[in-house]
């Protein structure tokens, strides 16, 4: 049995929260850009056929955002996103952590977060993945689709391989 896990990182944000939004970086909101990239991402995954079975998303607003224009281009329910406060400035551990609960009928999780944990996350599952033309891994709205050769619960203990990579065309 084999599972696909992607990992989304948010689109591009605003440089500080609403004025109204006491929360800090916690508030930051997208950019027009970082919606029109998260656009962009769902409707991505809808031509490649990859629409996945569950999302586990940040709490955070920008993340939220992203996950929630995700699933409207790709034609997903919202129903399928699950916020999860301990992926904001997460460790690559609770990364895992959250892996580790994924319910086994999920066989294709979208999993929205921030760097750097989600770009270590990757690096530690596959070894390499390749940079972007300004040189990261995952700059805003990267996507990166890993194939696990195991259950979400063996995500360490078995292989891993990079599938691809997508970058909309605005986040250069």
């Amino acid at each position: 049995m084999s599972v696909e896990l992607l990992l989304l990182r948010h689109g591009h944000a605003s440089q500080r929260p609403p004025s109204w939004d006491d929360r800090g970086d916690f508030g930051r909101q997208l950019s027009q850009q970082g919606e029109q990239q998260s656009i962009q991402v769902g409707e991505w995954l809808k031509s490649h056929q990859l629409e996945p079975d569950a999302v586990v998303c940040s709490s955070s607003v920008r993340t939220e955002d992203t996950a929630i224009r995700v699933c409207v281009a790709a034609g997903l329910d919202h129903s399928l996103i699950s916020f999860e406060d301990s992926i904001y400035e997460a460790e690559v551990q609770n990364l895992i952590d959250v892996l580790w609960r994924t319910p086994r009928q999920v066989h294709r999780l979208l999993f929205v977060g921030h760097n750097p944990g989600l770009e270590m996350l990757a690096v530690k599952l596959v070894g390499h993945v390749p940079k972007s033309i300004v040189g990261e891994v995952m700059p805003p709205a990267t996507l990166v689709h890993i194939v696990l050769d195991g259950g979400w619960h063996e995500a360490l203990e078995t292989s891993a391989s990079f599938q691809q990579v997508y970058r909309p065309s605005l986040s250069q």
